[in-house]
C-alpha cells in the first residue's frame, strides 16, 4: 500500500488491469428507458429543450457542436516524400557517389575527367524533375 492508501501496481498488473477495463462492456440502456428518464438524465425537457444556463454550462464544458477537421500532411512533407521516396533514393545515392568520385579525381589529377560531375548533375536534375512531376500528380489527385 502506498501513502495514499491505494495498492501500487507493477507494470504487468497495471497492463492487465487496463486490458480488463477495455474488455468491459459499457452499460448502455438508453434504448430501454422511458422518455421521462432520458430527459431527467440529460436535464432537459422534450417540449422546451435545454435551459439557457444548462446550454451555457454544456457549451463551456464541451465546446461547440461541430466536427474538427482531420489532420493534414503539410505540403512540403508531401513534396519531400516524392523527392526522396522510393526509387529516387537510389538515384540520389548514385548522384552523391558521382560527386564524391569527381571530388576524389579532382584531388588526384590536375585535369580530371568530368564524366562523374556531369553524371551526378544529370541524375540530380532527373530526380528533381521527376519529384516535381510526381508531386504535381499528387496535388491534382487531392
Amino acid at each position: 500500500m502506498g501513502k495514499d492508501g491505494f495498492k501500487k501496481l507493477n507494470k504487468k498488473e497495471k497492463k492487465t488491469e487496463d486490458l480488463d477495463d477495455l474488455k468491459k462492456e459499457m452499460d448502455m440502456d438508453w434504448h430501454r428507458i422511458s422518455w421521462e428518464e432520458v430527459c431527467t438524465r440529460l436535464e432537459t425537457n422534450v417540449e422546451t429543450g435545454l435551459t439557457q444556463e444548462k446550454y451555457e454550462e454544456i457549451f463551456a464544458r464541451e465546446g461547440p457542436n461541430c466536427l474538427t477537421p482531420p489532420k493534414t500532411t503539410p505540403e512540403w512533407i508531401k513534396f519531400c516524400k516524392q523527392l526522396f521516396g522510393g526509387f529516387s533514393t537510389l538515384l540520389w545515392i548514385g548522384a552523391i557517389l558521382c560527386f564524391f568520385a569527381y571530388g576524389i579525381q579532382s584531388s588526384k589529377y590536375v585535369d580530371p575527367a568530368e564524366d562523374n560531375l556531369y553524371l551526378g548533375a544529370v541524375l540530380t536534375f532527373v530526380v528533381v524533375v521527376t519529384g516535381i512531376f510526381a508531386y504535381y500528380q499528387v496535388l491534382i489527385d487531392n
